[in-house]
Protein backbone atom coordinates (compact mmCIF):
# COMPACT_ATOMS: atom_id res chain seq x y z
CA UNK A 1 0.00 0.00 0.00
CA UNK A 2 1.64 3.04 -1.24
CA UNK A 3 1.03 6.47 1.34
CA UNK A 4 3.33 8.94 -0.13
CA UNK A 5 1.33 11.98 0.75
CA UNK A 6 1.89 10.60 4.53
CA UNK A 7 5.52 10.06 4.10
CA UNK A 8 6.21 13.13 1.99
CA UNK A 9 4.30 14.92 5.12
CA UNK A 10 6.93 13.33 7.21
CA UNK A 11 9.39 14.61 5.37
CA UNK A 12 8.60 17.81 4.45
CA UNK A 13 8.55 17.99 8.43
CA UNK A 14 11.69 16.45 9.35
CA UNK A 15 13.81 18.31 7.07
CA UNK A 16 11.76 21.57 8.90
CA UNK A 17 13.30 20.16 12.13
CA UNK A 18 16.80 20.28 10.51
CA UNK A 19 16.56 23.46 8.99
CA UNK A 20 15.74 24.81 12.43
CA UNK A 21 18.88 23.24 14.02
CA UNK A 22 20.83 25.02 10.74
CA UNK A 23 19.07 28.83 11.81
CA UNK A 24 19.12 28.41 15.43
CA UNK A 25 22.78 26.68 16.11
CA UNK A 26 25.25 28.42 13.28
CA UNK A 27 29.03 28.44 14.55
CA UNK A 28 28.44 27.56 18.39
CA UNK A 29 30.79 27.39 20.31
CA UNK A 30 31.82 24.05 22.69
CA UNK A 31 30.98 26.40 25.79
CA UNK A 32 26.91 28.11 24.37
CA UNK A 33 26.40 24.48 23.06
CA UNK A 34 27.26 22.58 26.67
CA UNK A 35 25.26 25.74 28.88
CA UNK A 36 22.56 24.79 31.11
CA UNK A 37 19.75 27.25 32.42
CA UNK A 38 19.76 25.01 35.13
CA UNK A 39 21.85 22.26 36.50
CA UNK A 40 19.13 19.64 35.95
CA UNK A 41 18.06 21.40 32.33
CA UNK A 42 19.32 19.79 29.32
CA UNK A 43 22.31 22.38 27.19
CA UNK A 44 21.61 22.42 22.97
CA UNK A 45 24.30 19.45 22.84
CA UNK A 46 22.25 17.24 25.20
CA UNK A 47 19.19 17.68 23.11
CA UNK A 48 20.93 17.18 19.78
CA UNK A 49 22.31 14.33 21.26
CA UNK A 50 19.45 12.52 23.06
CA UNK A 51 17.95 13.03 19.36
CA UNK A 52 20.62 11.13 18.07
CA UNK A 53 20.56 8.12 20.44
CA UNK A 54 16.87 7.93 20.73
CA UNK A 55 16.18 7.95 16.73
CA UNK A 56 19.44 5.72 16.00
CA UNK A 57 17.86 3.17 18.36
CA UNK A 58 15.14 2.35 15.55
CA UNK A 59 17.68 2.51 12.61
CA UNK A 60 17.73 -1.68 12.90
CA UNK A 61 14.24 -1.90 12.31
CA UNK A 62 13.80 0.20 9.87
CA UNK A 63 16.61 -0.83 7.78
CA UNK A 64 15.10 -4.23 7.87
CA UNK A 65 12.13 -2.36 6.27
CA UNK A 66 14.02 -0.85 3.64
CA UNK A 67 15.99 -4.08 2.56
CA UNK A 68 12.66 -5.63 2.74
CA UNK A 69 13.96 -8.24 5.39
CA UNK A 70 11.18 -6.44 8.06
CA UNK A 71 9.41 -9.85 9.65
CA UNK A 72 7.13 -8.90 12.74
CA UNK A 73 7.84 -11.14 16.12
CA UNK A 74 4.60 -12.97 17.36
CA UNK A 75 4.26 -10.37 19.89
CA UNK A 76 4.29 -7.35 16.91
CA UNK A 77 2.14 -9.24 15.01
CA UNK A 78 -0.06 -10.16 17.84
CA UNK A 79 -0.21 -7.77 20.60
CA UNK A 80 -3.59 -5.69 21.43
CA UNK A 81 -1.99 -2.78 22.52
CA UNK A 82 -0.20 -2.01 19.63
CA UNK A 83 -2.61 0.19 17.75
CA UNK A 84 -3.30 2.23 21.55
CA UNK A 85 0.10 2.42 22.15
CA UNK A 86 1.18 4.29 19.08
CA UNK A 87 -2.06 6.31 19.93
CA UNK A 88 -1.31 7.58 23.66
CA UNK A 89 2.55 8.42 22.75
CA UNK A 90 1.90 10.58 19.90
CA UNK A 91 -0.45 12.26 21.61
CA UNK A 92 1.13 13.23 24.50
CA UNK A 93 4.33 13.57 22.87
CA UNK A 94 3.85 17.03 21.31
CA UNK A 95 5.88 19.46 18.98
CA UNK A 96 5.71 22.14 22.23
CA UNK A 97 5.51 20.73 25.29
CA UNK A 98 2.49 21.00 27.66
CA UNK A 99 4.05 18.52 30.18
CA UNK A 100 7.82 17.59 30.95
CA UNK A 101 8.32 13.95 30.03
CA UNK A 102 11.22 11.71 31.91
CA UNK A 103 13.42 10.40 29.08
CA UNK A 104 14.08 6.59 29.25
CA UNK A 105 17.15 5.57 30.41
CA UNK A 106 18.45 4.09 27.13
CA UNK A 107 17.12 7.63 25.92
CA UNK A 108 19.24 10.19 27.84
CA UNK A 109 22.20 12.34 26.70
CA UNK A 110 26.01 12.20 28.05
CA UNK A 111 25.98 14.24 31.09
CA UNK A 112 29.42 15.47 30.79
CA UNK A 113 30.18 17.65 28.12
CA UNK A 114 29.70 16.94 24.21
CA UNK A 115 32.16 17.90 21.62
CA UNK A 116 31.99 20.32 19.16
CA UNK A 117 31.02 17.40 16.37
CA UNK A 118 27.53 17.00 17.89
CA UNK A 119 26.07 19.27 15.20
CA UNK A 120 27.53 17.42 12.46
CA UNK A 121 26.47 14.23 13.84
CA UNK A 122 23.02 15.57 14.16
CA UNK A 123 23.19 16.41 10.16
CA UNK A 124 24.13 13.15 9.25
CA UNK A 125 21.44 11.00 11.66
CA UNK A 126 18.86 13.44 10.08
CA UNK A 127 19.86 12.17 6.91
CA UNK A 128 19.67 9.18 7.76
CA UNK A 129 16.64 9.34 9.53
CA UNK A 130 15.17 11.05 6.15
CA UNK A 131 16.49 8.23 4.05
CA UNK A 132 14.31 5.42 6.10
CA UNK A 133 10.92 7.64 6.36
CA UNK A 134 11.63 8.08 2.62
CA UNK A 135 11.85 4.12 2.09
CA UNK A 136 8.57 3.48 3.68
CA UNK A 137 6.42 4.86 0.87
CA UNK A 138 5.58 1.15 -0.20
CA UNK A 139 5.18 -0.18 3.12
CA UNK A 140 1.78 -0.75 4.53
CA UNK A 141 2.50 1.78 7.41
CA UNK A 142 -0.57 0.47 9.66
CA UNK A 143 0.03 -3.28 9.51
CA UNK A 144 3.58 -2.95 9.77
CA UNK A 145 4.22 -2.51 13.98
CA UNK A 146 7.55 -2.42 15.49
CA UNK A 147 9.08 -2.50 19.06
CA UNK A 148 9.70 0.35 21.08
CA UNK A 149 13.67 -0.05 21.63
CA UNK A 150 13.05 1.77 24.95
CA UNK A 151 10.21 -0.60 26.61
CA UNK A 152 10.44 -4.05 25.02
CA UNK A 153 6.61 -5.04 25.09
CA UNK A 154 5.28 -1.79 24.14
CA UNK A 155 4.16 -2.09 20.08
CA UNK A 156 3.06 0.59 17.63
CA UNK A 157 3.04 0.74 14.05
CA UNK A 158 5.22 2.41 11.28
CA UNK A 159 2.72 5.59 10.78
CA UNK A 160 2.73 6.00 14.53
CA UNK A 161 6.33 5.44 15.29
CA UNK A 162 7.38 8.28 12.41
CA UNK A 163 4.98 10.71 13.76
CA UNK A 164 6.37 10.15 17.08
CA UNK A 165 9.98 10.00 15.69
CA UNK A 166 9.29 13.52 14.08
CA UNK A 167 7.32 15.20 16.69
CA UNK A 168 10.37 14.27 19.21
CA UNK A 169 12.72 15.51 17.00
CA UNK A 170 10.74 18.96 16.80
CA UNK A 171 9.73 18.94 20.47
CA UNK A 172 13.77 18.41 21.59
CA UNK A 173 14.88 20.89 18.85
CA UNK A 174 12.68 23.40 20.31
CA UNK A 175 13.57 22.59 23.81
CA UNK A 176 16.92 23.58 22.77
CA UNK A 177 16.20 26.95 21.05
CA UNK A 178 14.55 27.63 24.31
CA UNK A 179 18.23 27.36 26.35
CA UNK A 180 19.41 29.90 23.50
CA UNK A 181 16.33 32.00 24.75
CA UNK A 182 17.92 31.85 27.89
CA UNK A 183 18.68 35.40 29.55
CA UNK A 184 22.18 33.85 31.27
CA UNK A 185 23.13 32.06 28.08
CA UNK A 186 26.58 32.79 26.92
CA UNK A 187 27.46 35.54 24.05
Amino acid sequence: MKDVPFIKEMLQKGNEAKDKVIVEFPNMTLQQLNWKPAPSSWSIAQCLDHLVIADSSYFPALKKIFEGTYAMTIWERWSPFSAICGRILVDKLQEHAKKKMKAPKVFRPSTSNIDIGIIERFYQHHDIFMDYIASCDNTDLDRTNITSPAIRFVTYNLRNAIKLLVRHEHRHINQAIRVKQSKDFPE
